[in-house]
């Protein structure tokens, strides 16, 4: 070979790797540019629809529409003046804080007991502390409304008999009962959340504590609440907005005593006759404020993910906490726990749903099945059955596939761009449900997925995205990352590492983030009941409606029909594919 053909070959062969790396480096800033301009599109689209219609003096679409001030001073002024607003801000704010205390509490109370100890039974209270999530709230309105009622509940009329006076023991229809139902409800998610970071914690850390002297109490508090933090608090995130959102449980409840909250509020603003579009989204936007702060505090917790690796190169051995007798005490509270935030709710729906008519006593000859004939010969029950189910399926199988996508992202790959498609992903859940489907309707109204699937589709994919991408973005967490340089030193491209490395690593959370969103959809009735139309109406939507025409049974009936089907769902996707929603990390 001739000097000269050297001198020709080394600079093509030095030019070609530049140009690959620039068009590599190229083609990966126009992917991720598009990539946040479609989420930003989709997710922004709703919030600034939301500030829009605060600004209009009529709903979208009406002819005569200007803008104006009046509804934002009637809505934000109103905190100040009496206006509309303000009571039920109040309520708001009284309920969603000791509602967010008491549940995450008890909810990583739970996760410790049956994750970190030896507590007999524990394999048993790890499925029963989780059969919340497989219902709506409107079961545990119905089950709390049979068992408390003031004057009918079938706990009152026991206790009355027992002391000679006609005296309510509890009343499902005031502050505290409200709150309590409310804890009850969201305590399993805190435990979902809570339970596979507890899994994850590496025990050598509280076995060195031990060796140093420090006792039960004092690991806790000193090593394995600190490292739990992150997980606690997204649990305490989680629970805050669906309390602020809520309006089904403190709607019906606490319309009994005019003790409104502002999501209740802001859907009769959507519901009643002449609707004011314009009120609901001044009051969403008040609302929306309050959810952000829980969004902060959420960063703010997380923000230092490194600290939270438990999972890493080195093997480690789990370990349970060895409680001794104690251990028999832990589940006797646990037992009792169960069977008063579930087993005896539940219980009540089933029998309300046997008894042809509500009663304040029970006689068993009254029982049979005529709630649910009725239920089988109701024209828009089966359609409510198939769009549940699309939608479930559809929204759980797309944030699945996108959470894993942009969670490895979020976790592995720190840029601006990165930063910003998390946030954005984010932002839906500082937004709660009525304000979100409120801004649905701003910003789709005159569409062609108006009042259709496609719309509720698009806001569950929108809003619950960020669970699946938090959920298998905290599964990463815990995977050192000299796992996947191990793989790259063997010569294992960036493709093959996520394929052979992390995604059989993932798998758990990758199941448990599909089944998460399926099971949020499957009871969703706070977005679903502003944006549904004539041919899409849902099985929680359904329910509430027989619930506010009276037809208690049947909607009782519905409930429990529709408990059975999810957790037959459940059950079969575990079988086939191993899915499963307690989040292990092993």
């Amino acid at each position: 070979m001739s000097v000269g053909s050297l001198t020709t070959t080394h600079p093509q062969a030095g030019v070609k790797p530049g140009f690959s790396r620039l068009w590599r480096e190229g083609g990966n800033l126009l992917g991720m540019g598009s990539v946040l301009l479609v989420t930003a599109a989709l997710v922004l689209a709703p919030v600034l629809a939301i500030l829009y219609g605060s600004f209009r003096t009529r709903p979208p679409g009406a002819p005569r529409a200007a803008y104006t001030f009046a509804k934002i001073e009637q809505a934000w002024g109103g905190l100040f003046t009496g206006d509309w607003t303000q009571a039920p801000t109040i309520n708001t704010i009284l309920l969603a804080v000791p509602v967010t205390l008491f549940a995450t509490a008890l909810g990583a109370l739970l996760a410790w007991a049956v994750t970190r100890t030896d507590m007999p039974g524990r394999r048993v209270f790890e499925i029963l502390f989780l059969l919340p999530l497989l219902y709506s709230p409107l079961v545990s309105v119905i089950g709390w409304t049979v068992l408390a009622d003031p004057n009918a509940g079938l706990i009152n009329q026991l206790w009355s008999g027992l002391i000679g006076q006609n005296v309510a023991l509890v009343d499902v229809y005031s502050y505290g009962g409200i709150a309590m139902v409310m804890v009850f409800f969201f305590a399993p998610y805190s435990y979902l959340l809570c339970a596979g970071s507890f899994r994850s914690l590496d025990s050598t850390l509280e076995e060195a504590a031990a060796m140093s002297g420090a006792g039960l109490a004092r690991r806790l508090s000193f090593v394995t609440l600190p490292i739990m933090r992150a997980g606690i608090g997204a649990a305490a995130l989680f629970i805050f907005t669906l309390s602020l959102e809520q309006f089904a449980i403190p709607g019906f409840l606490g319309a009994h005593i005019h003790f409104d909250t502002l999501a209740y509020t802001i859907y009769m603003r959507t519901s009643s006759y002449p609707a004011d579009l314009p009120g609901a989204a001044a009051g969403g936007l008040l609302l929306l404020v309050l959810s952000s702060a829980g969004l902060f505090a959420y960063r703010r917790v997380t923000r230092h993910a490194g600290r939270y690796v438990t999972v890493t190169a080195r093997g480690y051995r789990p370990v349970p906490t060895a409680l001794g007798p104690g251990g028999y005490v832990l589940a006797g509270v646990c037992g009792l726990l169960f069977f008063i935030g579930v087993g005896l709710p539940l219980g009540a729906v089933l029998l309300r749903a046997l008894l042809p008519v509500r009663t304040s006593s029970v006689e068993l000859s009254s029982l049979g099945w005529g709630n649910f004939d009725a239920l089988l010969h109701a024209e828009d029950i089966l359609l409510g059955f198939r769009n549940t189910a699309w939608l479930s399926l559809g929204a759980a199988s797309l944030c699945g596939v996108l959470g894993l996508l942009i969670g490895f992202l979020v976790v592995r790959r720190r840029s601006w761009s990165v930063s910003a498609l998390d946030y954005l992903v984010a932002l839906p859940i500082g937004v709660p449900g009525t304000v979100f489907g409120v801004g649905m309707v701003w910003a789709y109204v005159g569409t062609p997925i108006y009042l259709t699937l496609g719309i509720l589709l698009l806001a569950f994919v929108v809003r619950y995205l960020v669970y699946a991408v938090r959920t298998v973005g905290s599964g990463l967490m815990q995977i050192d990352p000299v796992l996947e340089e191990s793989a790259a030193i063997s010569g294992a491209g960036a493709l093959r590492s996520f394929l052979f490395v992390d995604l059989p690593l993932l798998k758990p959370s990758v199941a448990s983030a599909w089944l998460l969103v399926f099971l949020v959809v499957m009871r969703e009735i706070s977005a679903s009941v502003i944006l549904y139309g004539p041919n899409s109406v849902t099985l929680p939507v359904l329910t509430w409606s027989y619930l506010n025409d009276g037809s208690y049974g049947i909607a009782s009936a519905l409930a429990i029909v529709q408990v059975i089907t999810v957790g037959l769902v459940v059950v079969v996707m575990r079988a086939l594919f191993g899915a499963d929603i307690r989040a292990r990390s092993e």
